[in-house]
């Protein structure tokens, strides 16, 4: 459009000077020494222009010739890098500084002298997101070359997230995830907006595939994958469970089976499934899987969930109970579970030493209640004791020293 506007320019000009030749071509009076040219202007003002013509050929084929474009083309390339480069340090400085007005001014001159400007148009992206510039930051994002797609869906999904709009983020990862399954980042990312959105169903669906991913490695990765089939779990026993909890059991069975095998040996998924199953009075597949599980890896919250269990033969989990005492006989879950178990079996005194056992060690409130309860059915005069001390346990602060009656 601009070479049009000027080859149109070019031509009216030269047109009104024709005209004005038309009418008075006037003349050029040339002098040196003892030489004088005379020509008209018209005539001079086309051998100017051949002349202007020919130097351009001449320094064309020299530049040709002796390979002096290409050097200077590449001196212009690497000053244009240099130049680049030096505006996109200046502008990460300021960035780290939070100057996100400076900084997003040097990445932008950064992007355009680039011949690659992704690094410098999504660091652009972040100071105008931090501005609050939520359209200037996708107009940057517009900007970045097409072979880069992947890292454009990625900072465009990150952007919505960080503004609010889940909804949209939810819709476009579900949509480019065929596309993009290697990418961890993609499983992470949809794991973690269908938990913001509480869209339990969509959790249910996508969980299964999701989780086959390898790589939930990190402490955090691993909490969100935790927390996605602990509101999973909890999700199914809610809605199916209140009509029909055989029902529900089976539709936990189903969901369990489609897991990865590491996440069938994982302890706090298993943790959260035990304890969905323990909410649905499902005691004998509760009581199978804990067995199986402790019996490889020990695990604090498993055993506590084992004696919350209601044995159909109370007196084998028991003794299954007393076995792990001998690995690990100071351990105050195991002590309360054995208590619990001794409570099944109608073994009272024996429940008590283990209350009083777990207590000696860890002072924990869960089993000061369970002791107490033990001791007011028992008539036990302990029982006020044990009450007040169990109680502040729950206090951030100790009682203050008042007087008595």
């Amino acid at each position: 459009m601009i070479k049009f506007i000027v080859a149109l320019l070019c031509v009216v000009v030269g047109a009104i000077l024709a005209l004005s030749f038309m009418a008075d071509s006037g003349y050029l009076l040339l002098m040196w020494h003892n030489t004088s040219i005379e020509m008209s202007l018209l005539l001079a003002a086309i051998l100017w222009l051949l002349l202007t013509i020919a130097a351009f050929v001449v320094l064309e084929v020299l530049l040709g010739v002796l390979g002096l474009r290409a050097l200077l083309n590449r001196w212009l390339t690497l000053r244009a890098y240099q130049r680049a480069q030096q505006y996109l340090n200046q502008g990460m400085v300021q960035l780290a500084r939070e100057d996100y007005v400076s900084a997003e001014k040097l990445l932008v001159r950064s992007a355009k002298l680039s011949a690659d400007p992704l690094v410098a148009y999504l660091a652009a992206v972040q100071a105008a997101q931090a501005q609050q510039a939520t359209q200037r930051a996708e107009d940057y994002l517009n900007l970045i070359p097409t072979k880069h797609h992947m890292a454009v869906q990625i900072a465009r999904i990150r952007l919505w997230i960080a503004t609010g709009q889940w909804e949209a983020a939810a819709a476009r990862l579900k949509q480019i995830y065929p596309h993009y399954k290697k990418e961890f980042v993609i499983s992470q990312l949809l794991l973690e907006v269908l938990l913001k959105l509480q869209a339990w169903s969509d959790l249910l669906e996508w969980l299964p595939i999701l989780s086959k991913s390898p790589h939930f490695e990190t402490v955090q990765q691993q909490a969100l994958l935790h927390s996605a089939y602990a509101q999973s779990f909890s999700y199914m026993a809610k809605t199916t469970g209140r009509a029909d909890k055989h029902q529900a059991f089976e539709q936990l069975q189903l969901f369990w089976q489609q897991l990865p095998r590491h996440h069938q040996r994982d302890t706090d998924i298993v943790y959260s499934y035990v304890q969905t199953l323990i909410n649905l009075a499902c005691y004998d597949e509760s009581a199978r899987i804990c067995y199986r599980v402790l019996s490889e890896q020990w695990h604090h919250g498993l055993i506590t969930l084992y004696g919350r269990i209601l044995h159909a033969d109370p007196e084998i989990a028991l003794q299954q109970a007393q076995q792990w005492l001998v690995i690990h006989p100071q351990n105050p879950a195991l002590l309360l579970t054995l208590g619990r178990l001794c409570m099944q079996c109608h073994q009272w005194q024996t429940a008590k030493g283990y209350f009083e056992q777990s207590l000696a060690l860890h002072k924990n409130p869960e089993v000061f209640a369970e002791f107490v309860r033990l001791l007011q059915h028992s008539n036990d005069p302990q029982a006020g004791h044990y009450l007040i001390a169990g109680l502040n346990q729950l206090l951030e602060q100790p009682l203050p020293a008042l007087p008595l009656p």
